[in-house]
């Protein structure tokens, strides 16, 4: 193919990326801009021209969706086998490699990763074997200390050249130490440990370094405005000797600093490396020019960016709106109103709702229930997180690595009979002889049970036996089918035999159904990674191989529905999405920006830029709003409209209802419609009681001197014992019994 030919679908912009072989190439790609198809056509180009074999080209993707995604377009486009095409994610790619690399590090290569679920009960088990206060030190956030921990490479010995030495950090190190110890006695990786181990690996060894340099002779990154420094180390390790790397992002898209990414790696990538080309894609093929004015009238009050113009040549004469309701419930009445209007013309799932956080979901629901209209939560429980599955893999995970106590210990008390007493006493045998669980139950000496107890275990044994003789000619698909059919979990779920699987069988438990379809689910994931495992690999899947790509699937990687549902998620769970029609509710001071970026300009910024992702999902509507009075913990409060409102040009943006003198004088809060008055509710019908004492988590003590309504939801007055009167939910207080 002659290399003009090849590159005539793309823009000029696009064809210079794609063009581009050799040395440093920043791209900066806005919304919408078309970047994937840069990234698969630079690829292809890289091939074609002779640049590079496909084999020593190293493409990183932020989810397994867009892998899949690139390599399929590799295929399609420029018929590319995938087998021996290094295209996935950091955790994913460099997980393969540790496993390569075992020999010079302190696990084999059969380790098991924990997902964050493992971690956090990890965590919470030391907390409680230190003798922690765990209301102090809550494991979620602990898990969350060490994670950036590792994301800034600094392991356990160096935590005091960066941390502050206080009581509480000296604690948070002991956990991490004993959380460490723990993980590479069971063989075991976290996710940031993937990460850590090949920074450290490739700075510390000087031949695995060159020889994965020498592999990997062009390398692109995608959302590289969302690295981390972890990330930052590993790519310049393998690309600072050739400088044939090549990075796409867009700094008016970084909103991940919460999780450990730092937008320096993409403002700083011109001194990193010598010599960058930078590039800007601006043209836009998503939105209409409305939508992209307001966008970009906004992130222009930004200082930390590149900078850049997006444009487009799609033009409507709807603009984006504004529109003030009264409260939080008239907001999501007046987003079930535009929903129904859009359905008209499009479906359900063409619509979104976007907020900032989680909590402001529950009076959508509500609203969206009342009116029959089909909704789904975009990021809820993981796939591979939900109990019924992690109950089946669990068997596959002690298959592959004996020595991971936590899947030993779930299928232990999975085994009818076997209860927490059988387990602590196979815990003492093994510290008593200074071996792990497995090795007691393996070796089958159960003379310190009770008769029973030593049967189950015994029996118990033997189903471990046949599951580790079994995996070494089984395949994967056959090996879940056996742990169904051994473990009694097929039949607990509905599934007897295989032909269940074909016909589909109903139950009238929407829960129930839900785990049995899961678990057929999870019998064709096993099916479709075997396949394309032999495309990519030439050879046949390994287990570990598996349960890795299983663990660091994200909700991102499994966001398809077929059914037609009306889309609910948080603003940073739209990045990388897009819809006909967006709607974003609570723009207001405390929610967006958050209360907690609201005292730094960086994290104004941040705030600034999620704003702006939101905005750049839609391709025909935005609809933007705040309410008057919202409900908070602390009560119904006045709002205070976003700062941001004020930086949107107003020459493309529709405002109604909005008066920002509105929001400077108090008044009772609207109702959202008028109904007939409500017969009055006699104090003997009532949740609370005027006279009541009550305690508040963040008040303290108080007496109720008003009730409006009844049951737990009841709005009620409070004086505080410090001072303060105040409206607050019932269901936020706790009575004082007498």
């Amino acid at each position: 193919m002659v290399a003009d030919e090849l590159l005539k679908d793309l823009n000029p912009a696009q064809k210079q990326v794609a063009s581009t072989t050799e040395g440093p190439l920043l791209v900066l790609a806005g919304a919408g801009t078309g970047k994937t198809r840069c990234i698969i056509y630079r690829a292809g180009y890289l091939i074609a021209t002779g640049c590079t074999r496909k084999e020593n080209l190293l493409i990183v993707t932020f989810t397994n969706k867009a892998a899949r995604e690139l390599r399929q377009r590799l295929a399609d486009t420029f018929n590319l086998a995938s087998t021996n095409l290094w295209v996935g994610t950091f955790h994913s790619i460099f997980g393969k490699i540790l496993r390569f690399e075992a020999d010079h590090l302190p696990f084999t290569a059969n380790y098991v990763i924990y997902d964050e679920k493992d971690q956090k009960n990890l965590v919470k088990k030391i907390i409680k074997e230190l003798n922690i206060d765990a209301k102090r030190f809550k494991p979620q956030v602990v898990r969350s200390i060490i994670s950036r921990q590792k994301n800034n490479l600094l392991k356990p010995e160096q935590f005091w050249e960066f941390n502050e030495y206080t009581p509480w950090s000296k604690e948070i190190l002991k956990i991490y130490i004993r959380y460490q110890e723990y993980l590479q006695a069971q063989n075991a990786l976290d996710f940031d440990d993937i990460l850590m181990n090949m920074a450290y690996l490739l700075a510390d060894n000087e031949a695995v370094r060159l020889k994965w340099q020498k592999k990997f002779r062009y390398i692109m990154i995608d959302e590289y405005q969302d690295t981390n420094y972890a990330q930052f180390e590993i790519i310049h390790h393998l690309a600072k000797d050739h400088q044939n790397i090549c990075v796409v992002g867009d700094d008016d898209q970084a909103i991940y600093t919460w999780r450990g990414a730092t937008i320096k790696n993409i403002l700083n990538f011109e001194s990193d490396y010598q010599n960058v080309i930078k590039i800007r894609l601006e043209r836009n093929y998503r939105s209409h020019e409305n939508i992209l004015k307001l966008a970009n009238s906004l992130i222009s009050h930004n200082t930390s960016r590149h900078g850049k113009e997006l444009y487009t040549d799609f033009k409507l004469p709807e603009k984006p709106h504004l529109t003030a309701l009264d409260n939080e419930e008239g907001e999501a009445l007046f987003v079930s109103e535009l929903i129904t209007e859009f359905y008209t013309t499009s479906k359900y799932a063409e619509s979104a709702v976007l907020y900032r956080t989680n909590a402001q979901s529950r009076i959508l629901e509500k609203i969206l229930v009342q009116k029959n209209i089909p909704y789904r939560i975009f990021g809820g429980v993981n796939f591979y997180q939900r109990k019924e599955i992690k109950d089946i893999l669990c068997y596959l995970r002690m298959t592959v690595n004996p020595e991971d106590l936590e899947s030993v210990q779930r299928a232990l008390l999975l085994s009818p009979g076997i209860g927490k007493s059988t387990l602590d006493k196979l815990a003492l045998a093994a510290a008593s002889q200074q071996c792990p669980i497995a090795q007691v139950i393996l070796t089958g000496e159960f003379s310190f049970l009770g008769s029973r107890p030593a049967k189950l275990t015994t029996g118990f044994r033997q189903l471990w036996l046949d599951l580790l003789d079994a995996s070494q000619n089984l395949s994967i698909y056959d090996l879940i089918w056996l742990v169904l059919e051994k473990t009694g979990l097929g039949a607990l779920y509905g599934i007897d035999n295989k032909k269940d699987l074909k016909k589909k069988k109903a139950f009238a438990d929407p829960e129930f159904q839900s785990k049995y379809e899961n678990i057929c689910e999870l019998l064709n994931s096993a099916s479709e990674f075997s396949q394309e495992y032999k495309q990519e690999n030439d050879s046949e899947p390994d287990l570990a191989e598996y349960l890795a790509s299983a663990t660091l699937q994200t909700d991102l990687d499994t966001n398809d529905d077929a059914q037609d549902r009306v889309n609910l998620m948080t603003m940073h769970n739209a990045k990388g999405l897009e819809f006909d029609h967006i709607m974003i509710v609570g723009l207001e001071d405390g929610l967006l920006p958050h209360y907690r970026s609201i005292e730094e300009e960086d994290k104004v910024e941040e705030e600034r830029r999620l704003l702006y992702v939101a905005i750049t999902r839609a391709r025909q509507t935005v609809h933007i709003t705040l309410a008057r009075w919202r409900r908070m913990s602390t009560g119904i409060d006045m709002t205070k409209p976003s700062r941001f409102i004020k930086e949107f040009d107003p020459e493309y943006l529709d405002v109604e209802h909005y008066d920002p003198h509105a929001y400077l004088t108090p008044s009772r809060p609207a109702r959202t419609n008028h109904k007939p008055a409500a017969r009055v509710v006699l104090e003997s019908e009532k949740h609370f009681k005027i006279g009541q004492k009550i305690k508040h988590v963040n008040f303290g003590l108080g007496m109720i001197l008003g009730v409006d309504g009844q049951g737990r939801d009841a709005l009620l007055v409070i004086k505080f014992d410090d001072g303060p009167v105040k409206k607050i939910i019932g269901s936020y207080v706790d009575v004082i019994k007498k």
